[in-house]
């Protein structure tokens, strides 16, 4: 996970100008794949932390992106 450890958040992720467009939906993709993993664990009863907020920062974020390479 190239996001893990290094961004608090997706927004401090969208803010690292080092990353191409590309790259950032890349690992927010990946980021969004991995919080929906973990909500699916935790619904099946594994002791993972759901973080829903967290999803949809990840979702918000996309469509940040989308909207900006729309412009």
């Amino acid at each position: 996970m190239a996001y893990s450890g290094k961004y608090d958040s997706p927004a401090d992720l969208l803010l690292d100008e080092d990353l191409s467009h590309d790259e950032k939906v890349k690992m927010l993709k990946q980021w969004r794949n991995d919080e929906k993993d973990l909500i699916r664990a935790s619904d099946d009863g594994m002791d993972h932390e759901a973080r829903p907020d967290v999803l949809k920062q990840v979702k918000k974020a996309l469509i940040s992106l989308q909207e900006s390479a729309a412009d």
